[in-house]
């Protein structure tokens, strides 16, 4: 919905951002370290947290049984061809949902995570360090990592970029009053 009646439709609390319950500067690291590895699942993990998506494929496995049907009976080439709209669509239709299933892949993880190695922390106490890679983590953290990964990271790869509120900057020049000729 990018239409902005579209958005006007909608209830209120789906209309809001939801609430940040944590920033990637709460983070406990090394200050010094640049390349912080970030969780991302393997394909086993992700073959399992598809769960029910993967009837997105059926279409694609028809195809290629159609394509390998033409190809034993030369005579239905034509047929095929004919068809070819429908099997782009059969095709292209399930890898489209495929890619908007898997970028929300991380979500469908249900246990807490380390968001840094993947490593399963369910039982452990909240704002304690993992035991596989031994980095710190917070449940509020994660939640936010888990809600969106790609976003996360951006933020915390920006964290330096922001000016501190204690510190004074320079914002720039002021520019003269003078009337401009358009009389605003």
């Amino acid at each position: 919905m990018t239409d902005a009646s579209d958005q006007s439709r909608l209830p209120l609390e789906q209309r809001i951002p939801p609430t940040s319950v944590a920033s990637p500067s709460q983070m406990r690291l090394d200050p010094n370290e640049r390349d912080v590895p970030w969780y991302k699942p393997t394909f086993a993990e992700s073959a399992r947290l598809f769960g029910w998506r993967w009837i997105y494929f059926l279409p694609i496995f028809a195809v290629l049984a159609l394509i390998v049907w033409v190809t034993m009976r030369p005579s239905m080439i034509q047929f095929a061809l004919a068809w070819w709209k429908l099997e782009v669509f059969a095709i292209a239709l399930p890898v489209t949902l495929a890619i908007s299933a898997s970028k929300n892949i991380i979500a469908q993880r249900k246990e807490p995570f380390c968001i840094h190695c993947g490593y399963d922390l369910t039982g452990l106490a909240d704002n304690h360090n993992c035991p596989e890679c031994g980095r710190s983590f917070s449940f509020a953290i994660i939640d936010e990592y888990r809600r969106d990964p790609h976003w996360f990271i951006e933020r915390y790869k920006k964290r330096h970029d922001v000016p501190r509120a204690d510190v004074p900057f320079h914002a720039g020049a002021i520019k003269s009053r003078k009337k401009s000729r358009d009389g605003t």
